[in-house]
């Protein structure tokens, strides 16, 4: 079975892949641990931990060669500028050090490493909390934006994911909004309903979103979990042949104002919903939300196709849950 190490693994993108992939029976999943307590958290899961990391590309080199990995899968959300380039160039050269080690004797040819990303800024948090864990924030973490122009440059890092494919087979996922098992960013979005919630207040709740271009694409977190699966299963035959890799995600597209007016309801608000245009970038454009996403693509190459296609339908069980994860943080 192939071998995939997912970097993130607890997190909220990796914690669904990697339940995704040992439930398929199709994959031995692996991931670094730092301490002897990580190692016991992943084996729980059924996730085999290995000691190492991605520290430099030798480190990288030694964990990818000795535990015969075939594709890696970085499901780390997108919250600064360096990490996730940083994280590929080291995948980048720890394969040229295999290609160089295997061109000096009689090796046979070897494939190609896999490299699956996950492009989505705060898909597992936010950046206080990059691994959807719910922490407890202080006051000036909840009021924190993203950093500035980080969607510009995640699209710089899609083409530095893309210029690698001489040296690793790629995909790009880009998943729009991730709806499901609580999901920290939307903490950010749903902040005022949560603080009008709290307090019982009558006073109109106004949200940053231009009432204007309000519509949204959101895919639930089995769905993106499943599409990342069957990149890993096709990667090689799509980096085989003049497709590009990229594909886009949506499983649900709808108006987020009436999201919005449907969660004040089940989180018991009193106060009514007013959707204003912001002077600048509103927050949900600032973390990549994306107006009108294809996912063409994702059905005729990866045979992919969303289960879960109700997300305004079924806001009551979202809308619980997501309140059920904030009263499990306070008691952190």
């Amino acid at each position: 079975m192939p071998n995939v190490l997912v970097i993130g693994p607890t997190g909220y993108v990796g914690s669904a892949l990697s339940e995704q992939l040992i439930r398929s029976g199709d994959h031995y999943v692996y991931a670094a641990s730092q301490s002897e307590e990580e190692g016991f958290r992943l084996a729980t899961n059924e996730i085999i931990p290995l000691k190492g990391s991605f520290d430099s590309p030798q480190a990288a080199f030694e964990l990818i060669s000795s535990n015969k990995i075939d594709v890696i899968v970085d499901t780390t959300s997108y919250n600064n500028k360096t990490t996730k380039s940083k994280i590929l160039s080291t995948i980048v050269d720890a394969e040229k050090i295999k290609r160089e080690q295997l061109s000096k004797g009689n090796h046979p040819i070897q494939p190609k490493l896999g490299f699956v990303t996950v492009s989505g800024i705060w898909t597992q948090g936010s950046t206080e909390d990059p691994y959807g864990s719910f922490q407890k924030m202080t006051a000036e973490a909840q009021s924190a934006v993203p950093e500035e122009g980080l969607n510009e440059s995640k699209l710089l890092y899609e083409q530095e994911v893309l210029a690698s494919r001489a040296i690793l087979d790629v995909a790009v996922i880009q998943p729009s909004f991730i709806w499901a098992r609580g999901g920290a960013s939307w903490t950010r979005i749903l902040g005022p309903l949560v603080e009008g919630a709290r307090t019982g207040s009558t006073d109109v709740m106004k949200i940053a979103v231009d009432p204007e271009d309000q519509m949204y694409c959101f895919t639930n977190i089995d769905d993106v979990a499943v599409a990342i699966e069957l990149a890993v299963n096709k990667l090689q035959l799509i980096n085989g042949n003049s497709v590009h890799p990229v594909f886009e995600l949506v499983g649900d597209q709808f108006p987020i104002g009436l999201l919005f007016e449907r969660d004040a309801h089940y989180f018991g608000c009193k106060g009514k919903v007013e959707l204003y245009k912001p002077e600048k970038t509103g927050f949900l454009d600032v973390i990549g939300g994306n107006h009108n996403a294809n996912r063409t693509r994702a059905e005729q190459i990866l045979g992919w196709y969303p289960k879960k296609r109700y997300f305004l339908r079924d806001t009551f069980i979202y809308a619980n849950s997501f309140m059920a994860a904030l009263a499990l943080a306070k008691r952190k």
